[in-house]
């Protein structure tokens, strides 16, 4: 009786046959995934399972944007772009670095597209890496409208991509973050621990990170049986200014009743705007209001008082990028989300909450 092979190993042995009969050479063009599904008259995810077997086999290879290749014995070198949005933020450095660090013994020679703060230039790269050349990237997330239109674009043109520092809900792409929701938690167990019981957050709430990390902090509190924290929204784009909003905050936060003892930021730049507009209202921190960061800048450690904060590994973000991006490019797996733990860091901003004062009534004469 014969053995019937399943469609997609039928496939694989009729590319492996032609590629043997036609005697192809290394980087022959095979085709498209598109046009040989309609050539077979097989699905798109049949005719990717049987071009997978091939790639495991070592015979071909994908080429974003361009098809299926024959491959040779020594491929060429595969050209990335890491694509960040400020040089002069710390954490994209970090993630660059490892990225470019761990590209060379994946295969891959890695570039770095700075956009100095200037969105527009971001976007327009984006939409320019699917003919540029280059076989994939890792993009450091700006959390704004309309990065997220070029990266649907990227997706529409099947550009292989990885975002660090954001979690794709609504895009079938791959991405690395912290895991922010369990950051927040922290920092706010933390608080929790010293004897706070009403406490604030303060941060930008549009961007998912934040909102993560607002809701770690929602998850303490309900664990803990006491109120949610007091949420204090700072609109606007990553590298804006935002010490303004940040004094109108701390106005609302001082103005709340019951007040709040302790104030969860989003992360340490925040907690430093926060800080000293709080002492510029002569609240004392922590003497009179416990603070945490989120970040683990340089700086939070040598700021007075030195900041509790959570850290988080931004070269492991970068490291795990490049693995999400090799993984499809090498292996054309499908997108998926990777969390990268955190860690609290204690230093000197959390104390036990304020003794409320109490009022000594007068004696009357009798």
């Amino acid at each position: 009786m014969t053995k019937h092979l399943p469609p997609y190993a039928e496939l694989a042995a009729r590319l492996r046959e032609r590629i043997e009969r036609e005697s192809l050479p290394p980087g022959s063009w095979i085709g498209t995934e598109v046009a040989i599904a309609a050539k077979s008259g097989l699905s798109r995810m049949t005719v990717r399972r049987a071009v997978q077997s091939l790639v495991d086999e070592g015979l071909v290879e994908r080429r974003a944007g361009r098809g299926v290749f024959v491959r040779g014995e020594r491929a060429a070198t595969r050209r990335i772009r890491v694509v960040a949005g400020n040089l002069l933020w710390t954490p994209a450095v970090r993630v660059a670095q490892a990225v470019q660090e761990g590209a060379a013994a994946a295969g891959f020679e890695a570039s770095v597209f700075d956009g100095r703060g200037d969105l527009d230039a971001v976007v327009a790269e984006l939409l320019a890496l699917p003919g540029s050349g280059a076989a994939g990237a890792v993009v450091m997330s700006q959390h704004d409208p309309a990065f997220n239109r070029a990266l649907a674009a990227l997706v529409a043109a099947d550009f292989p991509f990885v975002v660090a520092d954001q979690t794709l809900s609504d895009l079938p792409g791959a991405s690395v973050a912290s895991d922010n929701r369990a950051g927040g938690r922290l920092a706010a167990e933390a608080l929790l621990a010293a004897g706070h019981r009403r406490l604030a957050f303060l941060g930008d709430l549009a961007a998912d990170t934040t909102a993560e990390r607002a809701q770690g902090a929602a998850d303490a509190c309900a664990a803990a049986l006491v109120p949610p924290p007091l949420r204090l929204d700072i609109p606007g784009q990553r590298f804006a200014n935002w010490e303004p909003a940040i004094r109108e905050r701390i106005g609302e936060l001082l103005r709340a009743r019951p007040r709040p003892t302790a104030l969860v930021c989003s992360c340490d730049a925040v907690a430093r705007h926060a800080v000293r507009a709080l002492a510029k209202r002569g609240v004392a921190v922590p003497r009179a209001m416990s603070v945490t960061g989120f970040d683990d800048d340089p700086i939070a450690e040598w700021v007075s008082p030195a900041l509790t904060t959570v850290r988080q590994d931004f070269a492991e973000m970068g490291r795990r990028a490049l693995a999400l991006l090799s993984e499809r490019l090498v292996a054309g797996s499908a997108p998926r989300h990777v969390a990268v733990p955190v860690s609290l860091v204690r230093r000197e901003t959390i104390a036990p909450p304020p003794r409320p004062r109490h009022r000594v009534a007068a004696c009357r004469r009798v």
